[in-house]
């Protein structure tokens, strides 16, 4: 799926698994900051697909293979937000959100203003911003918060694997998983992880009432449980703790434990069939 250019917006690309017979609501995904649709595209689209839902998962415009490049440096959550509203715009039906990391956030920003069947938020970025995690991740892993500034600034060549897999993976990864990540990475928006710290967080938690999980993953060292289950308190979420897991949760050697975790909610929900 490709949502056009409009006069104020980029060409969005939009990948999706369609399942031989939708007997579930879709599901949209959203990556975090640095990435694209494809970190999806590995596990759960696949997993998510043969369980009946329709899944896509977009590129924030400036990412991967959507528009915007060049106007990356300027791009908000605001924007990120937008995007969001224009891909469920054509889609048959108001989809269930996953946000992961970055993703999580504009996930918390979307639902101030607008209704979906659920939503859950992977790794997220907490309520309170980013700045906890940044000193948290300064202090207590140098060497990445190193590379994660780097990354901001030159992309993919000065993404180290071994402290990728380091920082971001547990347990067994193939090689191949961890430098495919790598080399996938990308500058993301100053702007936007501006709005992190501060200008961009959400004002509102969960004004509609929406059914909402939050997944933390026992080994980030990005955002710690403890950040996210304070969120989860504060949205009235579901909060589940995923043991033997890393930030990249849908990537990680543990990725099913996630995903099992996420549908077995939705059952609860009654949102799988």
């Amino acid at each position: 799926m490709k949502i056009s250019h409009s006069s104020t917006a980029p060409a969005l690309d939009v990948i999706e698994s369609l399942p031989a017979h939708s007997t579930r609501p879709p599901i949209l995904f959203i990556h975090g900051a640095n990435m694209s649709a494809w970190c999806w595209g590995e596990k759960f689209m696949p997993y998510f697909s043969a369980l009946g839902h329709p899944t896509y998962a977009v590129s924030l415009r400036g990412h991967g293979q959507s528009g915007g490049q060049h106007q990356l440096a300027s791009n908000s959550i605001a924007d990120y937000v937008t995007d969001i509203q224009r891909v469920v715009s054509q889609l048959e039906m108001p989809p269930i959100l996953v946000g992961h990391s970055l993703g999580g956030l504009v996930v918390q920003k979307y639902i101030e203003h607008h209704t979906v069947p659920a939503c859950i938020i992977l790794a997220s970025v907490p309520s309170q911003g980013l700045l906890p995690s940044l000193v948290d991740l300064a202090f207590y892993n140098p060497a990445f918060y190193t590379q994660f500034n780097l990354i901001q600034f030159f992309g993919t060549w000065s993404s180290a694997v071994d402290v990728a897999r380091e920082s971001i993976f547990s347990g067994h990864v193939n090689d191949d998983v961890v430098i495919r990540f790598c080399a996938q990475m990308q500058p993301e928006s100053p702007r936007a992880l501006f709005d992190s710290l501060w200008l961009g967080l959400p004002t509102k938690k969960n004004p509609f009432h929406l059914p909402m999980l939050a997944l933390a993953a026992d080994d980030d060292v990005f955002f710690k449980p403890q950040h996210i289950k304070a969120t989860a308190e504060e949205y009235g979420a579901d909060y589940i703790n995923i043991k033997e897991t890393s930030h990249t949760m849908m990537l990680d050697s543990h990725w099913q434990d996630t995903a099992q975790a996420m549908n077995e909610w939705l059952e609860k929900q009654a949102l799988n069939g």
